[in-house]
C-alpha cells in the first residue's frame, strides 16, 4: 500500500468513526430521553457523553476484531509513563527504532538481537505498570488529557449501532489485572485467562516508509472480552 493510499484509507477511517460518534449518540439520547452529544475535543479519551456527563464513553467501531486503542510517540509514552529507568529507555529507543538504528531492517531491533536482560526487564516493567497502562489506554489518556471514560462502546459490526458492546471499564481494568504482558519476535501480547486482549507494536512495522514518525507505540484492543465486564445499554439509565 502506497503513503497516499495510506493516508487516504486513515482519513476515510477517521472521517467513519465521527460519523458513528453521531449516530451513537443519537441513538442514546432518543433510548433514554436524555440528551448526549459527541464531545469532538482532542484532548481527551471521551468520545461522547451525556450532558450532565455522568456516562463518558469511547467509541471503537472496528472493520475486524481489533483496532487501535492508543499511539504515542516514544518521548510522550516516556512522560506518560513517568520513566526515568535507563535500561527502559535504551529498550524503547532499540526495539521501536529510529534513525540511530538505519543499519537495521525496518530502523529497529527485534527481540533476538536485544540483550536478554532488557527484553525481560521491559517485559517486567509492562507488567509492573498494568494499572497505570490501562488508565493511559482505555480512561484517562496521557497528562495533557482531560476527563476520562467509563464505559468503552464497541461495534461488532462496523457502522451498525444496534450490534454495539457496552464495557464497564472499571470492572474491565479490575479484570485485567490478573493478565500478563509477553513479548514475541517483534511485539508484545497482553493475555487474559488464554485471550489475547491488547498487542503492542511499532507503529510503522507493516510499512516500507522508514521515518521518525513511524517509531511510536501503537497499542490494540482485541474484542476477546469477558462477559462478566460486557454490560446491556439499559445499566447507563441507573446513571441519568
Amino acid at each position: 500500500m502506497t503513503s497516499s493510499i495510506r493516508e487516504e484509507s486513515g482519513r476515510t477511517a477517521k472521517a467513519e468513526g465521527h460519523k458513528f460518534e453521531h449516530i451513537v449518540s443519537d441513538m442514546l439520547t432518543e433510548m433514554f430521553s436524555h440528551k448526549f452529544k459527541v464531545e469532538g475535543a482532542s484532548n481527551t479519551k471521551v468520545d461522547v457523553r451525556s450532558d450532565d456527563s455522568r456516562v463518558r464513553l469511547s467509541i471503537k467501531n472496528p472493520s475486524g476484531k481489533n483496532t487501535q486503542i492508543g499511539l504515542y510517540t516514544q518521548k510522550s509514552f516516556i512522560e506518560a509513563m513517568d520513566i526515568i529507568d535507563t535500561d527502559i529507555l535504551d529498550f524503547i529507543g532499540k526495539f521501536f527504532g529510529g534513525d540511530s538504528y538505519a543499519d537495521y531492517p525496518r530502523h529497529r531491533m527485534i527481540k533476538s538481537g536485544i540483550e536478554p536482560a532488557l527484553n525481560e526487564k521491559f517485559t517486567q516493567f509492562l507488567n509492573d505498570n498494568t494499572p497505570k497502562l490501562l488508565s493511559l489506554l482505555a480512561t484517562h489518556g496521557n497528562k495533557n488529557q482531560v476527563g476520562d471514560v467509563n464505559f468503552l462502546v464497541w461495534a461488532t459490526k462496523k457502522n451498525d449501532p444496534n450490534s454495539v458492546l457496552l464495557i464497564d471499564l472499571a470492572e474491565f481494568k479490575e479484570a485485567l489485572v490478573q493478565g500478563e504482558w509477553k513479548q514475541n519476535k517483534t511485539t508484545f501480547e497482553f493475555v487474559v485467562e488464554g485471550k489475547k486482549l491488547f498487542h503492542l507494536q511499532m507503529k510503522g512495522s507493516d510499512s516500507k516508509k522508514y521515518t521518525n514518525g513511524y517509531h511510536g507505540l501503537q497499542f490494540h484492543v482485541h474484542n476477546n472480552f469477558d462477559t462478566k465486564y460486557v454490560k446491556d445499554l439499559t445499566v447507563l439509565k441507573e446513571l441519568l
